[in-house]
C-alpha cells in the first residue's frame, strides 16, 4: 500500500468512527435524555428511530449518485453537513431541536459506509480487500463500544459534541489530504432485479423480521433496565457495554463455527440465545444477574447476524453488490420501524407482555430459518 492508500483508508477508518460513537449510546442516553427534557421515555425514543429510518432510506442513494459525482466530494459534504446536525443534537434546548438533528445525522450520515466500501472494493487488491473490511468494521465497533460506555461517565451532550468535531476535522482533512476518489460511471448497480430472485427476497424478508424484532427491544432495553431494576445511567451503560462486548467476541468466532456447523444452525442459534435472555429476565429480581444475563442477549444477536451475513456472502456475483448496500438499508429502515412499533408497544402492553411476545417470535423463527434456508441452501448448490 503506497502513501496515497495509506492515508485514504485512515480516512476511511475516521469516518465508520465518527458514524459509530453515538448509535448505540443513543438507546443507552434515553432515560437520561427523557428525565432532561421532561418528557416521558418513550417520547424521547423517537430519538432513536428519528436517526434509523432516514439512514436506511438514503442508504440506497449514495451510490448510484457516485456516478455522476466523485466519492470524494459527497464524502466531505456529507461530513460537514454530519458535524452541524451533530451539533444541533448536542446543543438542543428542545426535544424538537434533537429529532431534527437526529433526522439530518440519519440522512448525511447513510453515505459514510456505503461509500467507504465502494473506495475498499476500487482501491485495494483482491486479496487484501477483506483484511481491510475488516479493519474498517472493527474500528465501528470499537467506537460504538466507546461511545456506549462513555455514555455513562461523560455528560450526554459531549456524546454527540464529540462526532460533531470530529467529522467537521475529518472534512477538512479529507479536503486537503485525500486524493480525488473517482469512480464515475464505472459500475452498475439495479436494485430491483435483485428482490425479483426468489433466494434472496426470502433472505432479505428474514433480516427484515428480525432486525425488526431486535430492535423494537435493543433500542428500549436502557429504559427497561431503568424501570425494572432502578439502574443509574452509569449501570445502563455498563449492561449495555457488556452486550456488546458479548457481540464482538461472538462475531469472531460465529464466522468459524458457521463453517464447521453451517450458517442456518448458528444463526437458529443466536435466535434461541436471545429468546433465554428474554424469559430468564422475567424472573430474575437480582441487579447483578442481568450483568451475565444480557451476555446471551448481545452474543446471540452477534450469532444470527454473522450466520445470515454468510448466506449473504454466497449469493451470485451479479447480486451481491446490490444485495450489500440492500442488506444495509433494509437493516436500518426495518430497524427504525421496529423501534418505533416497540415503543407503541411497550406504551400499551407494557414491558412484560411485549418481551412475550417477541421472544414467542423469535423462537418460532428459529426453527423456520433451519427448514427455508437450509431447503433454498440445498436447492441452490450451497450459495443461499
Amino acid at each position: 500500500m503506497d502513501k496515497s492508500s495509506k492515508k485514504t483508508f485512515i480516512f476511511l477508518c475516521g469516518l465508520v468512527f465518527i458514524l459509530s460513537f453515538s448509535v448505540q449510546a443513543t438507546a443507552a442516553l434515553i432515560p437520561t435524555l427523557a428525565a432532561y427534557f421532561r418528557e416521558s421515555p418513550i417520547v424521547a425514543g423517537k430519538l432513536v428511530w428519528f436517526y434509523m429510518l432516514p439512514y436506511g432510506l438514503c442508504a440506497l442513494v449514495w451510490a448510484p449518485l457516485s456516478r455522476k459525482i466523485s466519492v470524494k466530494k459527497i464524502l466531505i459534504f456529507c461530513l460537514t453537513v454530519f458535524s452541524f446536525s451533530s451539533l444541533l443534537v448536542a446543543s438542543s434546548t428542545s426535544l424538537a431541536f434533537a429529532f431534527l438533528g437526529r433526522l439530518s445525522m440519519g440522512v448525511f450520515g447513510s453515505s459514510l459506509v456505503p461509500l467507504s466500501l465502494i473506495t475498499i472494493g476500487k482501491e485495494y487488491g483482491g486479496k487484501e480487500k477483506p483484511k481491510y473490511v475488516g479493519i474498517f468494521f472493527s474500528v465501528g465497533f470499537s467506537s460504538g463500544l466507546a461511545g456506549v460506555f462513555l455514555s455513562g461517565i461523560l455528560p450526554w451532550r459531549l456524546i454527540y459534541g464529540i462526532p460533531a468535531l470530529l467529522s467537521f476535522l475529518a472534512a477538512v482533512s479529507g479536503f486537503l489530504l485525500i486524493k480525488d476518489l473517482d469512480y464515475r460511471g464505472k459500475f452498475k448497480i439495479s436494485y430491483l432485479s435483485t428482490f425479483k430472485d426468489r433466494g434472496v427476497l426470502k433472505l432479505f424478508s428474514f433480516i427484515f423480521v428480525l432486525s425488526f424484532l431486535y430492535h423494537s427491544t435493543q433500542q428500549w432495553l436502557g429504559v427497561y433496565l431503568s424501570e425494572k431494576y432502578q439502574f443509574s445511567q452509569f449501570f445502563i451503560s455498563s449492561a449495555l457495554t457488556v452486550s456488546a462486548l458479548a457481540a464482538i467476541f461472538s462475531e469472531s468466532i460465529g464466522g468459524f463455527l458457521s463453517s464447521r456447523f453451517g450458517s442456518d444452525t448458528i444463526a437458529s442459534l443466536g435466535l434461541i440465545s436471545m429468546v433465554i435472555f428474554i424469559f430468564i429476565s422475567f424472573f430474575l429480581n437480582t441487579p447483578a444477574g442481568i450483568f451475565f444475563l444480557i451476555v446471551f442477549w448481545g452474543g446471540g444477536w452477534a450469532f444470527n447476524h454473522v450466520g445470515l451475513s454468510s448466506f449473504l456472502a454466497g449469493l451470485p456475483d451479479k447480486f451481491l453488490r446490490d444485495a450489500s448496500s440492500l442488506n444495509s438499508s433494509l437493516r436500518f429502515v426495518s430497524g427504525g420501524l421496529g423501534t418505533y412499533f416497540g415503543g407503541k408497544s411497550i406504551a400499551g402492553l407494557g414491558f412484560f407482555r411485549h418481551l412475550f411476545i417477541v421472544g414467542i417470535a423469535l423462537f418460532l423463527i428459529s426453527f423456520l430459518i433451519k427448514k427455508h434456508l437450509k431447503i433454498r441452501t440445498q436447492e441452490a448448490g450451497g450459495v443461499y
